[in-house]
């Protein structure tokens, strides 16, 4: 999964490629690098544990690059990718292609504003059509109930239910709305040979159950051997008489791979993902499917969730950062604010590490002020490279004070994936500067157009 921001927005946003050096800089505010190790991780930040020798064939372009870009203190620090809760009240059965005839059972614990959808296999829309009338639905009270749940959500959702012969195909699939008088229970869907010859997909949705189903990964992006995890929640209303978990992992192309053990951690459960996959996975956007089965209150239920997370195999970590400096001229304006970051790497790739800095409005609000990128080709080893913000960028804000760093993060462009990220920049603060210190900026188009747009006014 990538969760790459450009390393340069566009042409006229990348405002300044630089050659270091050539500048007088003052001493550090310290001579000392903070650590990464044991930083704390806030949601969206993640931190690889062992790394692995693989070097990267693509993308590798040889050589250096420094970018700064100024930002909007009006716009917000971007909030980082942080893993969301999929919930469901829904689940998906399926009869596969060139099967015999079956009988499903659909568990219906709350028929009240319920559907039931069945899609036909196929590619050619007259073939599903045809199919579909191989299919029949019977409520709990074992009345035939395909037909009238039919017409009402053709009613719901202002379908005709007529149709001329001059029409080509109504119904390529089958939208049946349930009621409450159909009754609670287990609802049988026969398919007959022709329907199960070409495959059916049979969606359930009981929107009015208070049966939820619920998966939340541990962390955006997971680690071959780590601890990551995705935690998965059942909330009910009634008492749940039993449940079973079943977890299939499905890879980046969709393909359905494995199993995944679902276990129980204190007062929660877990579907082990990390320790599923190893280092010979494809890195990539997986996704873990629990399906959750049971019931509640002496009635079936069904569940069917998804959630994707990013899976990768690192080969560098940031080590540590610091040794925050003001560059300045031989005039005494400040040109740049530099902050090297330490990597540690045991493979050959081309790594980029970037931040964001921030300084304190009036009301102490954080405003992002400057972002900065840099890249280059590392092998083995441990590695120094410079964040470098342009100082006329950072003034271009007029907040002055000590500017903080956020959202430092370690980027593999081989692989196009995340590696390490920690949103609050191990704290680390820049030499306090006032904003009449700073060099002014190169006026380009992309600046000129976000002046003419407020975009740098704060109103202070």
């Amino acid at each position: 999964m990538s969760f790459h921001r450009p390393f340069v927005k566009s042409a006229g946003m990348a405002l300044a490629v630089v050659l270091l050096g050539g500048f007088t800089q003052e001493p550090a505010v310290s001579s000392t690098l903070r650590s990464a190790s044991g930083a704390p991780l806030a949601p969206g930040d993640v931190a690889p544990g062992r790394l692995y020798s693989r070097d990267a064939t693509e993308n590798l372009g040889k050589g250096l690059v420094s970018v700064s870009n100024p930002a909007s203190p009006k716009q917000p620090l971007p909030a980082p990718i942080a893993p969301e809760t999929r919930r469901s009240k829904s689940t998906v059965l399926h009869v596969a292609p060139r099967s015999a005839a079956t009988e499903l059972v659909l568990p219906i614990d709350t028929p009240e504003d319920a559907w039931v959808m069945v899609i036909p296999k196929a590619n050619d829309p007259k073939v599903g059509e045809e199919a579909l009338r191989d299919v029949k639905m019977f409520d709990a009270r074992g009345l035939r109930a395909d037909q009238r749940a039919a017409r009402a959500g053709k009613d719901q959702l202002g379908m005709d239910a007529a149709r001329t012969k001059a029409e080509a195909i109504s119904a390529p699939i089958a939208m049946m709305r349930l009621n409450k008088e159909m009754g609670r229970g287990g609802y049988k869907l026969q398919v007959g040979a022709k329907a199960a010859a070409v495959g059916m997909a049979v969606e359930v949705r009981v929107p009015s159950s208070s049966i939820e189903l619920s998966l939340t990964s541990s962390a955006m992006q997971l680690f071959p051997g780590d601890d990551g995890y995705v935690t998965v929640g059942l909330q009910s209303a009634e008492k749940v008489d039993h449940v079973r978990y079943e977890a299939t992992l499905y890879t980046p192309r969709f393909e359905r791979d494995r199993t995944v053990p679902v276990v129980k951690v204190g007062n929660e459960y877990r579907a082990q993902v990390s320790r599923a996959m190893n280092e010979k996975d494809e890195p990539g956007a997986w996704v873990l499917e629990v399906r959750a089965v049971g019931s509640a209150g002496g009635v079936d239920f069904d569940r069917l969730a998804q959630t994707a997370f990013g899976f990768a195999v690192p080969t560098a970590r940031i080590a540590s950062a610091g040794k925050a400096r003001l560059v300045r001229e031989p005039g005494g304006k400040v040109t740049a604010l530099e902050l090297d970051v330490v990597l540690d790497s045991v493979a050959l790739d081309r790594y980029e590490v970037s931040g964001t800095l921030v300084a304190a409005d009036a009301q102490g609000v954080e405003r992002p002020v400057a972002e900065a990128q840099v890249t280059d080709l590392l092998g083995a080893g441990t590695h120094t490279l410079t964040l470098r913000f342009e100082a006329g960028h950072a003034g271009l804000s007029k907040l002055d004070g000590s500017y903080s760093l956020r959202g430092l993060q370690l980027y593999s462009l081989g692989t196009n994936t995340l590696y390490h990220r920690i949103g609050k920049g191990l704290d680390l603060r820049m030499p306090a500067v006032r904003a009449s210190e700073l060099a002014a900026a190169e006026l380009t188009p992309a600046i000129e157009s976000m002046k003419s747009a407020g975009e740098f006014d704060l109103g202070q």
